[in-house]
C-alpha cells in the first residue's frame, strides 16, 4: 500500500489532485475573511472584528487594543453633520481623541466596528499607519 502511495507522489498525480483543493480551499478562506462590500472596514480590522479571540489577533498583528478599543481612523461624509457624528460616538460608544476636518483618530470597541461600518455618516474605517524610523548610517 505505501508502494502505491510512494508512485502516486512522485507522480505528481497526488499534487494535481490536490492542487485543485487547495486553490478552492484557500479561494473560501479568502472569501470568509474578506468584508462584506457594505461595510467601510479595512480587511485587518475586519479580522479582528470577527476573531474569536481579539486580544490575541491584535497582539500578532501588532494592533493597539486597550480595554477592548482599537485606536482608529474614522473619515466621516464631509456632509454629516456634528451633531450626527456625536449621535455616532455615544451609540457605538467610540471616543474621538483627535479630529481634523472629516477625519477623526478614536478608540472604538472591537464589537462595534462592524456596526459602525454600516452607517452612512462613515466613509472608511482604517488602522492609523505605523511610523517608520530611518537608521541613520554614518558617512565617515
Amino acid at each position: 500500500m505505501w508502494g502505491l502511495c510512494a508512485f502516486f507522489m512522485a507522480s505528481g498525480y497526488a499534487a494535481s489532485l490536490f492542487s485543485g483543493c487547495a486553490a478552492t480551499y484557500s479561494d473560501a478562506v479568502k472569501k470568509a475573511h474578506k468584508p462584506h462590500k457594505g461595510l467601510k472596514l479595512s480587511s485587518m480590522l475586519y479580522d479582528l472584528a470577527v476573531s474569536p479571540e481579539p486580544a490575541v489577533f491584535a497582539a500578532q498583528k501588532d494592533i493597539f487594543l486597550k480595554e477592548g478599543k482599537v485606536r482608529v481612523f474614522i473619515n466621516f461624509d464631509p456632509e454629516s453633520s456634528l451633531s450626527e457624528r456625536n449621535r455616532l460616538a455615544e451609540a457605538y460608544r467610540f471616543r474621538v481623541e483627535k479630529k481634523s476636518g472629516d477625519l477623526s483618530r478614536a478608540l472604538v470597541p472591537v464589537d462595534q466596528l462592524i456596526p459602525l461600518s454600516t452607517e452612512s455618516a462613515i466613509w472608511s474605517i482604517r488602522l492609523p499607519g505605523k511610523a517608520k524610523l530611518k537608521r541613520r548610517e554614518s558617512y565617515e
